[in-house]
């Protein structure tokens, strides 16, 4: 039996469209590739530089990056308003960056991130969709800056083939770090939050290594006020970054560009260590 000419253009339409919307939705996000540990396949990746605030002279007086990004909290010029996102006016957007979680398949995907700061706390990160929701992790300056350790010795044994295949504690073999995560069903409303450790290490996924950040299940703050309408932990969260990504985050969390954020012409005053 013959196919009509209708049916024949049916069936090459049924085809083609799904084609189509999977190139059109994929035509702006560079594709990250996978380092090789086999040799330098260092890859570069393209961050959108968003509107500053930009400070008066009265307000640039030295402070901590924590004190900063506090005073960021009254708005100094529209584009804060603008950029801040719906999560009470608390977290203002910066920048952009890419990273790789966990996908349905278990495997790492590709996913675009934003910097953000947080007014209300001081501190800074990170944010991007996780599964079926959106994960903020914030740190403060004192975590930044394990954060920037743990790259620059990843990078060292990386260049200097001390990375481990096979290993339990690959995940934290760096250390750990404290952070703040919030999340939620959208990237402007993330009403779930608590502390925890995420740890800072490795792991090779398909023959190649990616810089990584894992915490387990932390406690949910925020079922305490609402109840069961609300998760009682988040999930267990863990991100895999080329050695390109991982050096373009610590760059967009620099005390530098924090201050370059903000419109700050004067250095923060450093945070000092504990003693004991």
């Amino acid at each position: 039996m013959k196919i009509s000419a209708l049916k024949k253009i049916s069936l090459c339409t049924a085809i083609l469209f799904p084609i189509l919307i999977s190139c059109q939705s994929n035509k702006n996000q560079t594709v990250i590739e996978a380092d090789s540990y086999s040799e330098d396949g260092a890859d570069s990746t393209e961050s959108l530089q968003l509107p500053e605030v930009v400070r008066t002279a009265d307000e640039e007086e030295s402070m901590t990056a924590e004190e900063s990004i506090k005073s960021a909290r009254k708005p100094t010029n529209a584009f804060q308003d603008f950029f801040s996102l719906g999560n009470k006016n608390e977290l203002m957007v910066c920048d952009q960056t890419s990273l790789f979680t966990l996908g349905i398949s278990g495997k790492p995907a590709q996913k675009e991130a934003i910097i953000a700061l947080n007014t209300k706390d001081g501190t800074a990160g990170f944010g991007s969709a996780y599964l079926a929701a959106y994960y903020f992790v914030q740190m403060d300056e004192k975590a930044r800056h394990q954060l920037a350790k743990a790259v620059e010795n990843y990078l060292s044994d990386f260049e200097n083939k001390r990375l481990q295949r096979k290993g339990n504690k690959r995940f934290k073999q760096y250390g750990s770090m404290d952070v703040k995560l919030h999340w939620g069903s959208i990237k402007s409303s993330t009403p779930n939050n608590g502390s925890g450790q995420m740890y800072l290490g490795y792991s090779f996924e398909n023959k190649s290594p990616y810089f990584t950040l894992f915490c387990y299940p932390i406690k949910n703050d925020y079922y305490d006020v609402v109840g069961d309408s609300a998760a009682r932990e988040s999930l267990s969260i863990k991100y895999f970054f080329t050695k390109a990504q991982a050096q373009d985050l610590v760059n967009l969390l620099s005390d530098n560009k924090i201050a370059e954020y903000l419109g700050i012409t004067k250095p923060f005053i450093p945070v000092d260590a504990d003693e004991y």
